[in-house]
This record gives C-alpha cells, sequence and structure tokens, in this order.
C-alpha cells in the first residue's frame, strides 16, 4: 500500500501533518474510509478520487492532549493559508476544507485526537474522552473502516489492523465491532448498507444477527418513548437516509435495509412493498424528468413518499421527528385530501383550461408524489404529466407590449388579461395573433 499512498496528490500533505505530529510529540493516523479504499483501489487497480481525509492524533508515550487535532490543524493553515478552519465542539476537532482550486482539488481534512465514547442510553450522541489510538478505532462501526496507517515513522509495518480488518476486505465482508453497536448507534445499520451496496459486499453472518436482534428487541420504540432526544433516529438517521437517496443504488440498498428490516428506525410499522417500491422507481424517473437541473431536493422528495405509505395519523410525527422542513411536513399532512380533490375533479374536467386552472394551485412535488400514488388510475397520471410537461410551459401568444400597441394602458389587469388569453389558447379558442387580439378585443373593451 505504500506505494499507493505515497500516489495520491494529498501525499506533501500528509508529510507535512506528520512532520509537524512528530515536532509536538504526536503520533499521527491516517484512519477509516480512505485506508480502507486506499487497500481496496490497490487490490484493484484502480485509481481513486479522495475528497475527504480522517486523521487522528495520538501520544507517543502517553494519551494527547484534548485540542491536538486543533493545534495541527492550525499549523496546517498557517501552510495552506487558504484552507478555511472550523473548529466543533467542546472535544475540539478541526476540519480544514481546501477549495477545488487548491493543488490538491477539493479536500475537507478531518483532525481529530484520538478518543473513546460511551452511549448513556440507545441512540443518544456519544459522551468522548480523551483515549489511545486502540480505543479511538474500537469505537468505529465496522472492521473495515477500523483501520489505520501510520504517518509518524515509528512502526513497521505502518499499517495498524487491530480487528481483522484485512480480512474482512478479502472476504468482501461487514463486520460489527462489537455486539451493542447497533443497539448504541442504528445508523450504522444504515451506512453499513450503503458500504454492502457500493462495494459488493454483504453483512458477516453474525453481523446481520446483530441488526436483526436490535430491531426485533423494540429497543428504538422503548428509547423513543422514555427519551425526548433520540440523535441517532432523528437527526443522524434523517442524514444516513439523504445520503442513501441521493446515491444511484438507493434501489438495492433500501430493499437491502427492508430485508434487514431496518425501515422500523423509520417506524414501527414501515414495510417496502411491491407498490411502494414501484411508485419510488417512478417518482425517481419523474423528478429527473421534469426537474432535471435539480431545482428542489430530490431525496427529500423520494423520503416523503416512503413516510406517506405508513398511515396518516403517523406521517406528521415521523417527519417531524426526522426534521424535516415544514413544507414537506404540510405536504405530507394535506396529502390524502389533495390526491382525492385532483382526482375528483380531473375525472370530471373537460376543458384544458380548468385542468391547468386546478394543478398549477400546487408546486412540482405535491404533484409529482400524487401522479405516482394515482399510478394505477391512467387518467389522472396521464393529466398531471401533461400538465409538467407541456401545459405549464405555454405562455399567451401575446405579451404586455403587444397589449401597450393595441392601445390597453399598462397596468395590474395585464396579468388577468394574458391569463385569460392563455386559457383560451388552451382551449383552442385563440390559434393565432389575429384570433388573439380579437379575443382581447371582444372580452376587455
Amino acid at each position: 500500500m505504500i506505494e499507493t499512498i505515497k500516489q495520491i496528490p494529498q501525499w506533501e500533505l500528509l508529510i507535512q501533518a506528520a512532520r509537524i505530529a512528530e515536532e509536538s510529540g504526536w503520533h499521527l493516523y491516517l484512519v477509516g474510509g480512505v485506508v480502507r479504499d486506499l487497500l481496496l483501489a490497490q487490490n484493484r487497480a484502480e485509481s481513486l478520487s479522495i475528497t475527504d481525509i480522517d486523521l487522528v492524533v495520538d501520544g507517543c508515550h502517553q494519551v494527547a492532549e484534548v485540542g491536538a487535532g486543533v493545534k495541527l490543524a492550525k499549523a496546517l493553515q498557517q501552510i495552506y493559508p487558504a484552507a478555511h478552519l472550523d473548529i466543533y465542539g467542546a472535544f475540539q476537532t478541526a476540519a480544514l476544507v481546501l477549495a477545488q482550486t487548491s493543488e490538491f482539488g477539493s479536500l475537507e481534512l478531518d483532525i481529530a485526537t484520538a478518543r473513546t465514547e460511551s452511549y448513556p442510553y440507545p441512540a443518544a450522541n456519544p459522551e468522548v474522552s480523551a483515549s489511545s489510538i486502540d480505543r479511538d478505532l474500537y469505537r468505529r462501526d465496522f472492521t473495515i473502516n477500523a483501520l489505520a496507517w501510520q504517518l509518524t515513522p515509528s512502526t513497521d509495518p505502518p499499517l495498524l489492523d487491530l480487528f481483522g480488518g484485512l480480512i474482512d476486505l478479502q472476504a468482501k465482508q461487514l463486520r460489527v465491532l462489537h455486539p451493542n453497536s447497533f443497539v448504541d448507534d442504528p445508523t450504522r445499520i444504515f451506512r453499513g448498507a450503503r458500504f454492502a451496496v457500493r462495494l459488493g459486499f454483504k453483512f458477516e453472518s453474525q453481523t446481520a444477527d446483530y441488526i436483526r436482534a436490535a430491531i426485533n428487541s423494540g429497543i428504538y420504540v422503548q428509547t423513543t418513548q422514555a427519551h425526548s432526544r433520540t440523535p441517532a433516529l432523528q437527526i443522524r438517521l434523517k442524514t444516513e437516509l439523504k445520503y442513501l437517496l441521493q446515491v444511484s443504488y438507493w434501489q438495492p440498498t433500501i430493499e437491502l435495509l427492508s430485508d434487514l428490516g431496518a425501515l422500523q428506525c423509520i417506524h414501527p410499522t414501515l414495510k417496502l412493498g411491491r407498490e411502494l417500491l414501484n411508485q419510488l422507481r417512478l417518482l425517481a424517473r419523474c423528478l429527473v424528468k421534469f426537474d432535471p437541473y435539480q431545482s428542489i431536493e430530490h431525496w427529500q422528495i423520494l423520503l416523503a413518499a416512503i413516510i406517506a405509505d405508513l398511515d396518516p395519523i403517523y406521517r406528521s410525527t415521523v417527519a417531524q421527528n426526522l426534521q424535516l422542513s415544514p413544507d414537506v411536513i404540510n405536504r405530507l399532512e394535506n396529502l390524502d385530501r389533495i390526491q382525492i380533490d385532483i382526482t375528483r375533479l380531473l375525472l370530471t374536467f373537460q376543458p384544458v383550461s380548468q385542468v391547468v386552472e386546478l394543478l398549477r394551485q400546487y408546486d412540482l412535488e405535491t404533484l409529482v408524489l400524487v401522479g405516482v400514488r394515482c399510478r394505477s388510475i391512467l387518467p389522472i397520471r396521464r393529466q398531471i404529466w401533461n400538465y409538467l410537461t407541456v401545459y405549464s410551459q405555454l405562455k399567451p401568444i401575446l405579451n404586455g407590449t403587444d397589449l401597450q400597441k393595441i392601445g390597453y394602458k399598462p397596468g395590474p389587469q395585464y396579468r388577468q388579461m394574458l391569463d385569460d388569453l392563455l386559457m383560451a389558447t388552451l382551449d383552442k379558442l385563440v390559434i393565432d395573433r389575429s384570433t388573439a387580439e380579437e379575443f382581447i378585443r371582444s372580452k376587455f373593451p
């Protein structure tokens, strides 16, 4: 691996960090996903794009002082003044962010002091304290993410593999570090599923058993009832769902989570049935078609569709628990009523203008949700799709300048005049400029 790591563009930055650490009497380790991915890239003889790097500072003969990571980050910023430094939390971890224009490309360097953690109750935020590199690696999620590469030259070989991560990499499996890992932090299940699908790995059999045992124990329901704050089932779960629903392989990942029973972390009654999966597939295609430049957050609409599969009495609570935006919560609260109104009216409306008048009351997110939920009612879905692809894009034949040329004084009435003209055009009462001018004169003398 030594030749692979020396070839990455960030090697010079790592050498600078190691030099500063040595001068301060610390050991410095490259840890986590980047070590895993470098090993995989070496085995597959492929290039690796690195956009984030995790470093851990440890003492040579004792626990490093709290804030050692921040001191190292500040020293690096002196060398790379264009970098932006963020410092987080009471434990003083730091992130050094280099822009795309830097010699290393876009890069976030996270630097922390070696630490251990404990959970006061399941799904809580961990309580951390300074510790050794061994304990720091033990607190991580899977063995393949608990590998470390020592950058300060004091060991040979420099790869630190305390838990059999290399063996698991070769076996293409995800193995958890301790039995209570998923009880402490259920987001590790979601992160693990994403790793498994992206890397082509499988959960080691006992690890899969630990996941199912944690879910079937009812511990997540119990801890939610006992504590008002359960970050691993709220904001951290939302973050994992966001990552999951933004990647191209979201479908096999969510199917794997369903097989494990992990969707119960969102709500105990949530299951990925065939109908919901078909809705999500159609929704993903529609979002690409109707919003190709992602003016809206596609992951939130996919998540809203998942939550909308729950009984209406649970939807708002689940959305609030995940701290979704007020717009999403409001949409979920009113979705059934809107769907009934649209379905009832579209089955009776005939003129295109009436269809447009109805559907333009609603935003794109609401319309695509209603459309995929009316998957089996083809006339309704067809009219919604026609509105989104054709009718909503049409403009009146005339504009404000044309109205002024005809003889109408500029004013707020222009809006109503042009809107009426558009509706007449949709219903083919107006077909060209001549009939448009005649329509305006007759309706607005």
